[in-house]
């Protein structure tokens, strides 16, 4: 039987009463709305970005960072988890979404659904590139030390870990959807793995002496954590 979902649209805004600068800044997060369907979603979503350009003068400038929408599993424990996620630029156009769902599927097997690895054409940015990383209320701006992993290393690595199995006939491990993410930097070198959905493109300036701060950790491995 088929799950019925809702989707959630939520707007993601600059601070209002401060002006965004790296390496972090805060934003305000806030639903529109929920609706019966992807497309109403994003019709909805494109009302709110014509809004925001009629109504932005030098002023009061427009401070939309971007959308996501959340599709929701109605009648279901699950939390504040997905079924699948979408993140949107400020302009409303589409820019990535989770591959695999954060609950358990259709409840054959109990277990979460299987990540395969990110092919290639959906990984948005290289190693050393500095990205716009949303966690909560906050963005942080790091630089891009690994890359997601893609069909061909699931492969690998699954070849890899079967050989060290007694029972090859017993092997049970999977990813899921926690392992769709890169491995990101801050400034102190410390590293998180943000999911491929949390990341975005660098769209405010970035000034020379942290620009060099980024380029040295990155070209510096053994001092990452």
């Amino acid at each position: 039987m088929k799950q019925k979902t809702i989707f959630e649209l939520e707007k993601i805004q600059y601070d209002s009463w401060k002006k965004p600068k790296y390496p972090e800044f805060a934003v305000e997060r806030y639903t529109v709305g929920h609706f019966s369907s992807l497309a109403k979603a994003e019709k909805e979503m494109s009302k709110c970005v014509e809004e925001a350009k009629k109504n932005a003068d030098k002023e009061y400038p427009d401070l939309t960072f971007g959308f996501m929408i959340n599709e929701l599993v109605l009648d279901k424990t699950t939390y504040w988890l997905a079924k699948k996620r979408r993140s949107y630029l400020a302009d409303g156009s589409f820019w990535d979404e989770t591959l695999v769902s954060e609950i358990v599927g259709d409840g054959k097997d109990g277990r979460l659904e299987e990540f395969l690895g990110r092919p290639a054409d959906k990984i948005r940015f290289k190693k050393g590139d500095l990205v716009e990383v949303l966690f909560g209320d906050h963005v942080f701006l790091k630089v891009v030390g690994h890359l997601p992993r893609t069909p061909k290393d699931v492969q690998q690595l699954h070849e890899y870990n079967r050989k060290l199995e007694k029972n090859p006939d017993d092997y049970r491990f999977k990813l899921d959807y926690t392992d769709d993410g890169y491995y990101a930097l801050n400034l102190n070198s410390s590293h998180g793995h943000p999911d491929a959905i949390n990341m975005f493109p660098v769209r405010l300036k970035v000034s020379k002496k942290l620009r060099e701060k980024f380029d040295a950790i990155y070209a510096n491995p053994e001092s990452w954590d």
